[in-house]
């Protein structure tokens, strides 16, 4: 099964329409675009990711300097 990379929710493949439906909020795309969008959100999230680690490597850091001050 594969996830709706819109809202999370189960994505359920319709023979008929060949398109991939969400069963949460409705989103139907074909196979082609649910890999385009899947690999988008997931890099955009890795970003985001990154520079969150990044951000409490250098809190960490910065707090660390002030306790030997």
């Amino acid at each position: 099964m594969r996830n709706c990379p819109e809202c999370g929710g189960v994505m359920v493949y319709e023979r008929t329409s060949k398109l991939y439906s969400c069963t949460s909020c409705g989103t139907a795309m074909n196979a082609q675009e649910l890999l385009e969008t899947t690999e988008r959100v997931k890099s955009e999230r890795e970003k985001v990711e990154k520079a969150k680690r990044w951000k409490d490597e250098y809190l960490d850091w910065w707090l660390s300097s002030k306790e030997r001050s």
